[in-house]
């Protein structure tokens, strides 16, 4: 069988180590012309270690990874609404953890990185029910059985099968960096403000991952200078967070983004089928990213190793259904009640939910995680 996969990140990467060992011919392609990664750092829960492990690199990962024990949502003030560990069933299944996104890329990519056709990607796509004809920008044409979209949130596979399928914005302008960690000890942190949030997550015994969003309707704040506006916005939140941002430089390697997300979670299209943020991409409320597309791959690779191609296609669809569409709706929930801090009836609302249920993010690995007994 000859497979194509369209992107070379997470969810791609670990395809092609899934399905080159099955004896397939695989293509991978990537758009840009370099490998690179598109983000500061990446926290892992425990559904994505376990799918990590399942991939036989759960170990490199641990080694450059930096274990947390517990979760806090707190207000601007460093005041606590509610924290959570780690460490009581089911959250205790694997380690949560958070690396470098190039360390995990790194690891994903080792002994394989060669394979990836870069500056490659296609411009037409038709099929039938026994092949897809690619057409790729260099004009030529080539016939596979099965193609991957594993490119991104904006995928450009899924608008070729999915009608009107570009993501929604959340109109919330979002930045990631890495800095000195503030605080010994310090375990992930969520700042919940009136119309903005922080978040700050240890990587190592040195340096936390930092995340800041802002509520953005007219895509001001992602006009100005990344370092400035940051400090600008979380002026009136105490330490840690201030530690995290008076220092910020222009130089400062910071990642602007916008928060998305997908229309719907249909994927599978004929014999194209849609794995990773191509599938579910969403805010990161509940850091499923890479969880999600590990996932993808694992229940994909498993399918084309048992079955015929046909049926193979029609289980990962029964398998992936109600997961992923679950916890789109739940991340945009989550970022949904952050929204509510711009009234003060609305704040009192969600910091009640907050104190009452505990950290957003910790209830939704728990469903998550009993789902998978």
């Amino acid at each position: 069988m000859r497979v194509l996969i369209v992107g070379a990140g997470v969810a791609g990467c670990a395809l092609y180590r899934r399905l080159k060992p099955l004896g397939f011919t695989v293509d991978i392609i990537e758009k840009s012309s370099m490998l690179g990664s598109e983000g500061a750092a990446i926290c892992l829960p425990a559904n994505a270690m376990l799918a990590l492990k399942k991939l036989g690199l759960s170990k490199p990962v641990l080694d450059l990874a930096y274990q947390v024990d517990q979760v806090e949502y707190a207000l601007p003030s460093s005041k606590t609404l509610a924290s959570a560990s780690l460490h009581t069933a089911p959250l205790n299944k694997a380690p949560f953890v958070a690396l470098k996104r190039d360390d995990l890329m790194s690891i994903l990519r080792k002994d394989m990185a060669a394979d990836v056709q870069l500056n490659s990607w296609p411009e037409d796509i038709k099929q039938d029910n026994n092949e897809v004809l690619v057409t790729f920008q260099s004009g030529e044409t080539t016939s596979y059985d099965l193609v991957v979209a594993a490119d991104g949130i904006n995928s450009a596979v899924r608008q070729m099968v999915q009608v009107d399928s570009a993501p929604l914005s959340h109109k919330v302008t979002n930045w990631r960096y890495i800095t000195k960690k503030p605080v010994a000890g310090i375990q992930p942190t969520y700042y919940v403000g009136n119309d903005s949030a922080f978040m700050i997550y240890p990587i190592s015994e040195e340096e936390v991952y930092c995340y800041g969003q802002i509520i953005d309707e007219d895509g001001k704040f992602a006009s100005l200078p990344s370092y400035k506006v940051i400090q600008d916005i979380f002026a009136n939140y105490a330490s840690p967070v201030s530690d995290c941002i008076n220092n910020l430089t222009p130089e400062q390697p910071i990642v602007l983004g916008q928060l998305k997300t997908v229309k719907n979670t249909e994927s599978l299209f004929n014999r194209v089928v849609l794995v990773g943020d191509a599938l579910h991409g969403c805010p990161p409320s509940l850091q499923q990213g890479a969880g999600m597309s590990l996932e993808d791959i694992n229940c994909l690779a498993d399918a084309l190793e048992q079955y015929e191609l046909a049926e193979a296609l029609k289980h990962y669809q029964q398998q992936r259904t109600a997961r992923v569409t679950w916890t789109v709706k739940e991340s945009n929930k989550i970022i949904k009640l952050a929204g509510l801090g711009r009234s003060p009836i609305g704040r009192f609302i969600r910091n009640t939910m907050i104190r009452l249920k505990g950290p957003a993010n910790v209830v939704g690995w728990r469903k998550l995680l009993n789902e998978m007994e």
